[in-house]
């Protein structure tokens, strides 16, 4: 009875470790799609229209309004005693070239959880690349 009983303890170890393994490989696989994907613009025509899109999709994502909204940053404001959700900044980040990244970083402020992060991420990358 009792190695019956450490038997089904190592085998429920044994599950959760590798599920928590696979669950770290399928976050990082998402993380580098999201690095992959970074937006990028190399003309001011480009950078105005994906810059317009960014401030547009922050305004339909955040749950709060926006604090700054600037050549180089697009911000929300964050969580405060009285509200909860989720909080968005976008940065315009020169980099090689006279190119342009439009960078997001997406926070939760709420104890019931906000939709993923990574999932948010990866749409504003994939609505703004899409932008001609």
């Amino acid at each position: 009875m009792i190695v019956s009983a450490v038997r089904i303890v190592a085998v429920s170890c044994a599950s959760l470790l590798l599920a928590a393994c696979g669950a770290s490989e399928e976050y990082q696989a998402r993380l580098a799609e999201v690095e992959r994907t970074i937006p990028i613009c190399t003309s001011d025509a480009e950078c105005e229209a994906k810059w317009n899109a960014a401030r547009d999709w922050v305004v339909a994502n955040a749950d709060f309004s926006l604090r700054s909204d600037n050549e180089t940053r697009i911000d929300t404001l964050n969580a405060d005693s009285t509200r909860s959700g989720t909080a968005i900044q976008v940065d315009r980040v020169e980099g090689q070239n006279g190119e342009f990244q439009i960078v997001v970083d997406v926070e939760c402020f709420a104890a019931f959880g906000c939709p993923s992060e990574l999932d948010m991420r990866l749409d504003f990358n994939r609505t703004i690349n899409a932008v001609q």
